[in-house]
C-alpha cells in the first residue's frame, strides 16, 4: 500500500505541477498579449493625431491658397486698370 501512496503522491505531485507550469504560461501569455495590444492601440492613437493634424495643416492650406488666389485676382485687376489708363494716355 505504501508503494501505492507513494506512486499516487507522486502523480498528483506532478499533475498540480503541471497545472502550475501551464498557469504561468498562460499568464505570461497573456501580459505579452495585453503589452503588444497596448502598444497598437498607442501606435494608432499616434496615426490619428498624425492624420488629425495633417488633416488640420491641408484646410489651413486651402485657406491660404484661396487668400493669395483672391489677392492674386486684385492684383490682375488693378493690372488691368492701369494697362487700360495707360492705352488711355497714348
Amino acid at each position: 500500500m505504501s508503494s501505492a501512496v507513494a506512486v499516487a503522491f507522486i502523480v498528483v505531485v506532478l499533475v498540480v505541477g503541471a497545472l502550475i507550469a501551464y498557469a504561468i504560461f498562460q499568464w505570461g501569455r497573456h501580459l505579452a498579449i495585453s503589452k503588444k495590444t497596448r502598444a497598437e492601440l498607442t501606435t494608432s492613437e499616434e496615426y490619428r493625431r498624425l492624420s488629425e493634424m495633417a488633416v488640420t495643416a491641408q484646410e489651413h492650406t486651402d485657406l491660404k491658397l484661396a487668400e493669395i488666389n483672391m489677392q492674386l485676382a486684385q492684383l490682375r485687376d488693378q493690372l488691368d486698370q492701369v494697362q487700360k489708363v495707360l492705352k488711355d494716355v497714348e
